[in-house]
């Protein structure tokens, strides 16, 4: 199944803004991360066990937070206040929405379709911007043996998504004995294959498309007792 990879030129300083999971890169000229993102995931099951909605929370890293004050610090105080980190909200929501929000949906073989977020909350804390947004599957989800799955990445590695080291994935509502692994780019197999792909992928340019399948994303992968 093919995605389409692009980088996201945002307004703020230029920035690109793609999400995608660190792993080590192949021997070529492939560009690096420029903003480190610290993720958590929930999924949210009805009372049928079906995935309903998928939430996130990013914690941007401190040196791009910082950045930010200089951008959109527009009173001079050294912050960012209620109506600037609404600014921020603004643009990013509406550069994000081209893009899918950077989350990819699968069950089995089928695509997933969600609602653009609601709510889409940006805010601040210790030094640092966060984002939250919830996003509502356009149909429930049974997550059974097909497999129900999701990625928040972008191989084209400007921006780092890593999971929090402690409890990174939830499973709300009817999830108590759900479990999930992680499914990680086989580099070293995608390299072998084709190796101008995977540099097309790490050097394309902002708002460039290059075409690549499911297997250079990284999943999360969920199993639930029906």
């Amino acid at each position: 199944m093919a995605v389409t990879v692009r980088k996201l030129g945002l307004a703020w300083s230029g920035a690109v803004f793609a999400a995608c999971i660190l792993p080590l890169a192949p021997p070529a000229a492939f560009a690096h991360p420029h903003v480190w993102i610290e993720a958590n995931l929930e999924i949210v099951r009805n009372e049928a066990g079906e995935a309903t909605q998928i939430r996130h929370v990013w914690r941007f890293d401190e040196l791009f937070s910082s950045s930010l004050i200089l951008d959109f610090d527009e009173n001079g105080n050294g912050e960012l206040d209620r109506a600037e980190l609404d600014t921020i909200g603004k643009e990013t929501r509406q550069s994000l929405g081209e893009y899918n929000f950077y989350t990819e949906v699968r069950n089995g073989e089928a695509v997933v379709d969600f609602y653009e977020p609601d709510p889409y909350l940006v805010d601040w804390e210790n030094g640092r911007l966060i984002m939250i947004m919830a996003l509502e599957l356009t149909a429930p989800q049974k997550i059974g043996p097909q497999g129900f799955k999701v990625a928040v990445s972008d191989p084209t590695y400007y921006v780092a998504v890593e999971l929090t080291s402690e409890d990174p994935v939830k499973v709300s509502g009817k999830g108590a004995d759900c479990t999930y692994d992680i499914t990680v780019p086989d580099w070293d197999a995608l390299y072998a294959r084709d190796a101008q792909k995977l540099a097309d992928l790490f050097s394309a340019g902002a708002d460039e498309k290059v075409e690549a399948s499911d297997d250079y994303l990284t999943w999360i992968n969920f199993s639930c007792p029906s």
